[in-house]
């Protein structure tokens, strides 16, 4: 499987008139989530998808502790966390600085050596139409159950993904689904799967 990506102007820099040149940048086709995840990881071991979010959550929750106690997270073949503070604005002696004062920042990240090496072979295709295809029902309908084929449950986000529509659409699809009883809903609140009903 192929990313693709779009060709962009550089913006002119200084007041200087642009050169035309071009940048790349990937083109998503979709955002993968903790469910999405879940599901593919319980597709090739022998965990349900809710024991592999569970482990997943745990994970998530003890590199937030580490940060928080001021240690980095290394993890193989990803990369390294780190944490950075801020200061008040304007302060120049360290005696105008209480500990309080002294904020948290953001979180960096620093791609491991493995992954680049790993990204760096990725097949790269030009998506050159600005348009998005619209769907028919029946379209969307089949490839949500095409995608219920080869996984055995499906997030709401990807529906949207394949199907590239509003989360409203996506919703309204899989109620028909539910209502055909071809799909069956388990979970609630932000951890609602859908599953393929077996007739």
């Amino acid at each position: 499987m192929a990313a693709n990506y779009r060709l962009y102007k550089n913006p002119p820099t200084n007041g200087e008139e642009s050169k035309g040149e071009l940048h790349a940048r990937i083109v998503p086709s979709m955002t993968v989530d903790i469910n999405y995840l879940a599901t593919e990881i319980s597709n090739q071991s022998s965990f349900c998808s809710a024991d592999v979010k569970g482990m997943l959550e745990a994970f998530t929750s003890l590199i937030i502790t580490h940060l928080k106690n001021g240690k980095n997270v290394n993890l193989d073949g990803l990369g390294h966390y780190s944490v950075s503070l801020k200061c008040p604005a304007g302060v120049t002696k360290e005696s105008q600085i209480r500990s309080g004062s002294i904020s948290f920042k953001n979180v960096n990240f620093r791609c491991s050596p493995a992954m680049k090496s790993a990204l760096s072979s990725m097949t790269l295709e030009r998506k050159t139409s600005e348009k998005k295809e619209v769907k028919t029902e029946e379209q969307r309908l089949r490839q949500i159950l095409n995608e219920l084929q080869a996984t055995r449950a499906i997030s709401t986000s990807r529906c949207m993904a394949i199907n590239q529509c509003s989360k409203e659409i996506a919703l309204a699809d899989i109620k028909k689904l539910i209502e055909q009883n071809k799909l069956e809903k388990v979970g609630s609140g932000r951890s609602v799967l859908y599953l393929r009903q077996l007739v």
